[in-house]
């Protein structure tokens, strides 16, 4: 199959599939389900009322990371980003945390001897899923329902000041948190590259690793959409709110 460096809403969604799977959860978190035939994307966004503009933004700025067409993406409603990143936090938690911490579980089952290192990161991993958990919810407790409410406001009826205090949003706070995050994930993923046992299995520590390096990947789009996105079409808000 010819590569695909574009997805167009004339695309067989089927072959979006078959070019890059790792959008596979990405196609998921719009509500679609396997089982497109040999409709395009565009048909397929109809079938779920998803707005195929937006959809191809986000698929193809996941499939190359050089495509972030900032401008435009910065005039779709912030509902429509909210709403994708609310999903993707689901998936996060229902898909990619249950899945590390089965693989951890069955590696530590797997060592026999001198395992204490394993230990050591099974620790490290408890701590980061706290931290990752706690950043979550913070996003969806004050950065999100901030973002939505200014988002339904008008110059005749906003204190921005009283707003950002109801949700106790900070900029600088959601900004040092997204690095942390990316931080420790870093950490994790050296920790167990250098320091895992000899004694393990071989692959339950690949897929561990390999699906580490998965989520750092979707983590470092999902920070950009709200960085390069989110952000400044909620600073464009706050100044028209100004005005």
């Amino acid at each position: 199959m010819a590569q695909i460096s574009i997805i167009t809403k004339n695309t067989r969604m089927a072959d979006v599939i078959h070019v890059n799977y790792l959008l596979l959860p990405v196609i998921n978190r719009f509500g679609m389900s396997l089982g497109f035939g040999d409709k395009t994307v565009e048909q397929v966004c109809s079938d779920y009322n998803i707005n195929v503009s937006f959809f191809l933004d986000i698929i193809n700025t996941y499939h190359d990371s050089a495509y972030l067409p900032k401008e435009k993406m910065q005039e779709y409603p912030v509902k429509y980003i909210v709403d994708y990143l609310k999903e993707t936090h689901r998936y996060y938690r229902e898909k990619i945390i249950p899945e590390i911490e089965q693989l951890l579980s069955q590696l530590i089952k797997s060592c026999k001897t001198n395992c204490d290192n394993l230990n050591l990161i099974d620790q490290f991993y408890g701590k980061y899923k706290e931290d990752l958990l706690e950043h979550l919810a913070n996003e969806e407790q004050k950065f999100f329902p901030y973002v939505l409410e200014l988002s339904k406001k008008n110059n005749d009826d906003t204190n921005i000041s009283q707003i950002r205090d109801k949700y106790n949003f900070s900029y600088d706070f959601h900004s040092h948190e997204h690095e942390g995050v990316l931080d420790k994930l870093f950490d994790l993923k050296n920790i167990i590259i250098k320091y895992l046992p000899p004694d393990y299995d071989r692959d339950i520590g690949n897929n561990l690793l390999s699906l580490l390096f998965v989520f750092e990947r979707d983590i470092i789009d999902h920070e950009r959409l709200e960085e390069v996105i989110l952000i400044p079409a909620l600073r464009k808000i706050e100044s028209q709110l100004n005005q």
